[in-house]
């Protein structure tokens, strides 16, 4: 067999691929999920665009006096979902993940750039989605520790399979690679305690560093034990959703009240129940429109069978998916 071809990294190289991806994507998942991902319409985008010029003109608000909300978690949990329900609310002011003002290759550009966001807007809420950041989530909460309003984050997490079925379907066996990778080179230095004020970033898309930021010495053994090289792309898939997932806990954001755990699935059952106490949490009040978009079908398609997971995994992810379900229900919104 010949050798593959040399990834083209030019600018060029990676629009062409990224263009691929995207025709994939849309064959397996429908072009109107595909827009609704990637905030595509632009007639969604001109229609929120002005509601919110017409809420500030409405609603003077004095800069700096804006609450910062972050959604994390790990890719492929309903962040999407969360994001899109609260974009659809003038009051607030939404940075996704594909905003080139604030992001770059889907990290943010440094925490500085976030600060000046927050206090520029004249809006009510100023919303960020940095999924790559997520390990520094208690950094970026303390950024504004002394704010009026001070931050907000949404830790939006999934079932394990439901969440290992679309990671795969959308990006195939990415994560597996990524876990092998750990597992044999470790965690690099700087990255147990967070990125450099400008993370350093790598031109391989699939390694950029966020997947061992905040990794634990601890985790990082897990990881091992679980011998990713050998494991196929749904299992890969499944450690990922773990030692990400994980930071929830090893970082302290369970202790914190600033945080919340949101469920996809719950988000799912009950929408508007769930939605509301959102908007609570994040200091907005809520519409309908927060909720309308959340297909509540999705709860009554049927359970699908377990996916057939490495032993090894499977205990780690049910204990955890078991801690996260806790959490939640144990979350209280003042």
């Amino acid at each position: 067999m010949s050798a593959p071809l040399p990834e083209d990294r030019s600018t060029l190289g990676r629009a062409k691929a990224r263009l691929g991806r995207h025709v994939q994507w849309a064959r397996e998942g429908g072009i109107g999920r595909l827009i609704e991902e990637d905030n595509l319409d632009p007639r969604t985008r001109a229609k929120a665009a002005l509601a919110r010029r017409a809420w500030v003109k409405a609603n003077p608000v004095v800069p700096g006096g804006a609450r910062a909300v972050f959604v994390v978690g790990v890719q492929r949990s309903g962040t999407n979902m969360l994001t899109s329900g609260l974009d659809a609310m003038p009051e607030v002011e939404v940075h996704n993940e594909n905003d080139k003002k604030v992001f770059e290759r889907f990290q943010l550009k440094s925490h500085q750039v976030v600060l000046d966001t927050v206090v520029a807007s004249r809006h009510q809420v100023v919303l960020f989605k940095p999924i790559c950041d997520s390990h520094d989530t208690d950094k970026l909460l303390d950024l504004f520790g002394g704010a009026a309003n001070p931050a907000r984050a949404l830790w939006a997490y999934r079932a394990v399979d439901d969440r290992v079925r679309s990671a795969v379907t959308k990006f195939g066996d990415v994560n597996q690679q990524v876990m092998a990778r750990i597992a044999k080179e470790g965690i690099r230095d700087g990255d147990i305690r967070g990125p450099r004020e400008v993370p350093e970033r790598s031109e391989d898309s699939s390694w950029g560093g966020w997947q061992t930021g905040g990794m634990t010495p601890e985790v990082l053994e897990a990881v091992r034990s679980c011998d990713p090289a050998s494991l196929d792309a749904n299992s890969g898939a499944a450690l990922f959703w773990w030692a990400r997932n994980s930071l929830y806990f090893t970082t302290g954001l369970d202790t914190r009240a600033d945080v919340m755990p949101v469920s996809y699935d719950q988000v799912v059952a009950d929408p508007r129940g769930t939605l509301e106490r959102v908007c609570r949490f994040a200091g907005l009040p809520y519409r309908p429109e927060v909720s309308a978009h959340v297909d509540s079908r999705a709860a009554a398609r049927g359970h699908k069978a377990p996916l057939d997971l490495d032993p090894r995994v499977r205990t780690l992810t049910d204990e955890l998916g078991a801690r996260l379900d806790a959490a939640a229900a144990d979350f209280q919104v003042s």
